[in-house]
């Protein structure tokens, strides 16, 4: 990652709907709002070059990493077919994306033998892709599906078998009423539901603003609790008015995930934790030392790691794997003080 640790993204359905003249100048706009990555359509279903030439366009993925803008590549799957399928993941790398994600949503739910068989054959045409020198050994490869998936009966325990990490579709907007208002609430809920099922593997979640709802500050929000490699659904076009340009540009796309941070608010002391990327300890220091308090540290499936009082020494991380969590210091009021804290 950057010396911020963010990988800020956004998806790219199609981009001939977009009304850009040119990826260069999609990757130039993305960039300068601060944009560390874009996921970019490369399949539905089985390869198809014909119908998606973002597969094999090689200056696509130049000109995003020209403006430091990660391209990955997505595609949105079916059952059956599934070699054909898979092909795909193969077909990115080789062109050059820096990573892949799958798109699996109604025709999986309730599934098991389909959806362990989609999944062995990416896992396998990625591994191809590794050993034939398209991809590096640590080429990602995430899914992205359902916020909810216990709602739709999903076997998220056979996913985690064969993936980096997972996308939830946190769309709030879609939800609307209550979950507009309790964004951090239904991040860590589907966090929970997610290790409730057997996720072990970061979670990275996507939250669309198609609907025009949430304004650039509750966007903004999102971003900081759901963590640095947080997404949105979609670039404007086709469908998605193009005013969320200007929504998407008053977002703040320069928050720094690594660096300490000093929190007040009125009446409650400061808090202060570091260091911030961390190695074997983390440090409370409060403006008041007479405050008590409890420190809970989650990862990134929402499992609560470690727990202990607030006694004003260092607390000891060092059994904690490599990885982003989330600390929380609760006051003994009752007031929470909240931080990313990488590893």
């Amino acid at each position: 990652m950057d010396d911020t640790c963010s990988k800020l993204g956004v998806w790219l359905w199609r981009f001939e709907q977009t009304g850009q003249p040119s990826h260069d100048n999609l990757a130039r706009t993305i960039s300068s709002m601060g944009g560390k990555r874009i996921y970019v359509k490369v399949a539905d279903g089985s390869y198809n070059p014909t119908s998606w030439t973002t597969i094999a366009d090689q200056d696509l993925v130049a000109a995003y990493e020209k403006e430091k803008v990660e391209p990955w590549a997505w595609s949105y799957n079916y059952q059956g077919n599934v070699e054909a399928q898979a092909r795909a993941l193969y077909e990115a790398a080789k062109t050059g994306y820096h990573g892949f994600v799958v798109d699996i949503e109604i025709e999986f739910n309730g599934e098991d033998e389909t959806l362990e068989a989609l999944m062995q054959a990416f896992y396998a045409a990625r591994e191809q892709a590794i050993a034939d020198g398209y991809a590096s050994a640590d080429f990602p490869f995430y899914v992205t599906t359902w916020g909810n998936p216990a709602t739709h009966n999903f076997r998220i325990d056979i996913i985690d078998d064969y993936v980096d990490g997972f996308m939830p579709q946190t769309y709030v907007e879609e939800w609307a009423g209550s979950h507009l208002s309790a964004v951090e609430a239904c991040i860590q809920e589907g966090n929970a539901e997610y290790a409730s099922l057997g996720a072990t593997k970061p979670l990275h979640h996507i939250v669309s603003t198609a609907q025009e709802k949430l304004s650039a500050e509750e966007i903004t929000e999102f971003f900081r609790i759901a963590g640095p490699e947080t997404s949105l659904w979609r670039v404007p076009g086709g469908g998605v008015s193009t005013l969320i340009w200007d929504r998407w540009r008053d977002v703040d796309w320069d928050i720094n995930f690594c660096q300490p941070v000093s929190v007040r608010t009125p009446d409650l002391p400061s808090v202060r934790i570091s260091p911030n990327p961390a190695s074997d300890y983390v440090r409370i220091d409060i403006s008041e030392p007479s405050i008590q308090g409890r420190v809970e540290i989650y990862n990134q499936q929402g499992s609560l790691v470690l727990a202990q009082s607030y006694d004003t020494t260092p607390i000891d991380i060092s059994t904690l794997p490599s990885s982003m969590y989330h600390l929380v210091f609760i006051h003994e009021q009752g007031y929470v003080h909240s931080r990313f804290v990488k590893l």
